[in-house]
């Protein structure tokens, strides 16, 4: 009798070769601040050290729909995190400071392409792979005190910014034909510089501010991909809108005594009959394009414009290339959510009154704009340690 062993190392890889690889496209691959980097959760070995101490939550199984569709926009679960319970940690931030949130796409037609960024690629990560539609940014506090057990169904959810197609802007050429070649053509034909097209220039990481004297406690920033590659078709329950979300948990340290006011229930941010669900990019090549959702917070957007590039720069150069644990244990550590939270004064929203909401035309931009040099610092110091992605299809 022949014996065979197989290691646990070939067992993981065969089974992960089996899961469906359908719906994946990417995910948040980790997030930055107050000088510490924390590494997102890894989606296709649950035993990942990395898991235990991650304060972005799961947002979706690696067999799973990796993104909502307007039949999903009046979900609360889905669309507050893709219906995702707490991670086990939460991560510090100083109010008025920034958090840099790195994403890492599913498959590798971007990899090494012009216009996607000068960041070096470790082995089985690539760029975002779509380059047409919104990034924002909401918040809510964990009302419960405790963000690793708070239903985020139940958030009430304030706007910090939305970045949507600026007409002011052009794309690069090297990513419009990097996209031509994909295929996956940019629209407009013209001027008009995407959000998401910025994200992707910047080496699929975003930075935004939270805002300042906000008070100490414990909230989850959830960060937004709104692709308008593939417009709703009649019948198709395939087609429209797909919205990327996911949720980090945060604690705001040195903060003040602004206090959020009130938003909106997650189920009520885009109407599924709206404008916005029923965007076609191609059609109107970009010229009646009007961001979604509720207003961005005027203080949001005040902190925004006053955060200053050097201080999204200190956040990034203090953070270590090989690990994701603290970096200053003297002023920054890695909690497992057990700081007192100072009392609340935010009720969790359910109004449904902000569907898509023409007033909100104005893009907030000043975050991502003021700290692209200081990610492409940033990006030749990312971490080179081998993570467990799986390449999928999209």
């Amino acid at each position: 009798m022949v014996q065979i062993t197989i290691s646990a190392s070939v067992l993981y890889l065969g089974v992960l070769s089996l899961v469906p690889l359908v719906n994946a496209h990417g995910q948040i691959l980790g997030v930055s601040a107050n000088g510490v980097y924390n590494d997102g959760p890894n989606i296709y070995y649950s035993g990942d050290a990395k898991n235990a101490q991650t304060a972005v939550r799961t947002m979706y199984e690696a067999s799973g729909p990796a993104y909502n569709l307007p039949t999903d926009f009046t979900d609360d679960s889905k669309m507050a995190c893709e219906g995702a319970s707490g991670a086990p940690a939460t991560i510090q931030v100083s109010a008025g400071s920034d958090i840099q949130i790195d994403w890492v796409g599913a498959t590798s037609e971007l990899l090494n392409k012009p216009g996607t960024g000068d960041k070096t690629w470790p082995d089985g990560e690539y760029p975002w792979v779509h380059a047409m539609g919104t990034v924002a940014t909401y918040i809510a506090s964990c009302t419960n005190g405790d963000c690793t057990t708070f239903d985020a169904s139940e958030g009430s959810w304030v706007k910090l910014e939305m970045d949507g197609l600026d007409l002011s802007q052009s794309i690069s050429d090297d990513l419009r034909s990097t996209m031509a070649a994909k295929p996956e053509t940019y629209y407009p034909t013209g001027a008009g510089l995407w959000g998401m097209a910025k994200f992707v220039q910047d080496g699929s990481s975003w930075n935004v501010t939270v805002p300042s004297g906000l008070q100490n406690g414990q909230y989850i920033v959830r960060h937004e991909l709104m692709a308008v590659h593939n417009p709703l078709t009649s019948g198709d329950a395939t087609t429209g809108p797909q919205v990327y979300v996911g949720c980090i948990q945060v604690e705001v340290v040195d903060g003040g005594d602004v206090t959020l006011p009130e938003g909106t229930s997650a189920g009520s941010l885009y109407a599924s009959d709206g404008d916005f669900a029923n965007y076609n990019v191609y059609s109107d090549n970009g010229a009646n394009f009007v961001n979604p959702g509720p207003a961005v917070w005027d203080s949001a957007s005040s902190s925004s414009s006053a955060s200053s590039s050097s201080s999204a720069s200190s956040a990034s150069t203090s953070v270590s290339a090989s690990s994701s644990t603290v970096v200053d244990s003297s002023s920054s550590t890695l909690t497992a959510s057990t700081a007192a939270v100072a009392s609340s004064s935010t009720s969790s929203s359910t109004s449904a009154s902000n569907g898509d909401d023409a007033s909100n035309s104005t893009t907030s931009a000043a975050t991502s704009t003021s700290s692209g040099t200081c990610r492409k610092r940033r990006n030749a110091r990312r971490m080179t340690k081998k993570r467990r992605h799986s390449s999928t299809t999209h």
